[in-house]
């Protein structure tokens, strides 16, 4: 029997490196207010969003107002330094005005104010929002433009994290562990438990594994120096080769996916996660994997959310697959978020007895570090 381990963003910050979405919007704030610090211009754009400062501030540029203009005055807002500060800023409509010349970041920006981001999720409903826009003479959306605006957030997210990823880590032994420990006879799917030829034993080493990275960064590498019957397979691509980068939207189960091929027109599938797989073999080597053997899904720091749902569904679903077995953590509630997942895996199957049979139950799952 294998082990598939689906490694997320939260396999990452486990390791203190701060890769969620709601940490690169952060970010990119912040490299607004670098560049906005420097400018001799009163107004800024990037292709997103676009910094004028109000007629009524009496400063010739950007600069001489963190030069002290604008900085005198009673109660200022907080220096720039991150998404919080931009809110300030934001709010602050004597000072200027900020036009969101990108729906994509308007909806983006929209979400970080109620706390969560998920930039693929918003990239896909944006595909659906069709209105008529008389000045510009074409009705939304206009899928080229949204696209481009999303390529704009990829290269800016691979800046990003090739910043982060320059933080020196270690494995953690906790999840090693787990990578690595024998699979329990009580958490098979009981079809597969009553009839395996290996029934008698309670418990299966892993003859191997496999690392499926849906992160960009190189972490789970620290996890194979010790072991030669593991590979990694980064499914979304790497830092290293920015071109391989997969970064879009994968649920062909969604209704509204058959409405978009629907319109015969490319660039709504541009960035559809099912077909950039045919770029490269990784999703081949993939499929090798879980045609060979008998497998177990271990979920470390997977939301299991929509965004990836086609790829989730071949996986859960498949005649092999005999276990699914989600590591949660404790979010800020102080309450562990198993149901959380488990009610996302359940998006994943459209057969629910599967569902039911397959994933492991609490009582049988753990911390993703139990030690932290």
């Amino acid at each position: 029997m294998n082990r598939l381990v689906l490694i997320g963003n939260g396999f990452d910050i486990a390791h203190g490196l701060q890769t969620s979405y709601k940490s690169f919007i952060s970010w990119y704030f912040n490299q607004w207010g670098h560049r906005l610090l420097n400018s001799i211009k009163r107004e800024e754009s990037d292709g997103l969003c676009t910094f004028r400062l109000n007629d009524g501030i009496n400063a010739p540029n950007w600069a001489s107002v963190f030069q002290g203009y604008y900085f005198k005055r009673e109660n200022p807002f907080v220096s720039w330094n991150d998404s919080d500060a931009f809110i300030e800023a934001y709010k602050d409509k004597n000072l200027c005005k900020i036009t969101f010349n990108s729906p994509l970041l308007q909806r983006i920006w929209t979400q970080l104010l109620l706390g969560w981001v998920d930039i693929e999720n918003e990239y896909y409903s944006l595909l659906f929002q069709e209105k008529m826009d008389l000045k510009e003479g074409f009705i939304y959306p206009n899928y080229k433009a949204i696209n481009d605006q999303l390529n704009i957030l990829r290269n800016k997210l691979i800046q990003y994290l090739k910043e982060i990823e320059k933080k020196e880590i270690h494995a953690i032994d906790d999840i090693e562990e787990k990578i690595y420990r024998p699979i329990k006879k009580r958490e098979l799917a009981v079809a597969y438990r009553l009839s395996a030829v290996e029934r008698s034993k309670e418990e299966l080493n892993p003859a191997r594994v496999m690392l499926l990275n849906f992160n960009y960064t190189k972490t789970p590498s620290l996890y194979t120096l010790k072991h030669s019957h593991v590979s990694i397979n980064n499914i979304h691509g790497c830092l290293d080769k920015p071109d391989s980068v997969i970064f879009g939207y994968g649920d062909e189960l969604d209704d509204g996916f058959k409405k978009l091929k629907d319109k015969n027109n490319n660039e709504c599938l541009r960035h559809m996660k099912s077909i950039r797989y045919l770029e490269s073999n990784n999703y081949r080597k993939m499929l090798e994997f879980i045609e060979s053997a008998p497998f177990q899904v271990c979920i470390m720091g997977h939301s299991c959310g929509n965004s990836d749902r086609t790829l989730l569904n071949t996986l859960f679903e498949h005649r092999n697959c005999v276990s699914v077995k989600p590591y949660f953590y404790i979010n800020e509630k102080n309450e562990d978020n198993y149901l959380e997942l488990v009610q996302n895996i359940s998006r994943n199957f459209t057969d629910m007895k599967l569902y039911r049979d397959r994933v492991v139950n609490e009582e049988y799952c753990e911390l993703l570090v139990s030690n932290k």
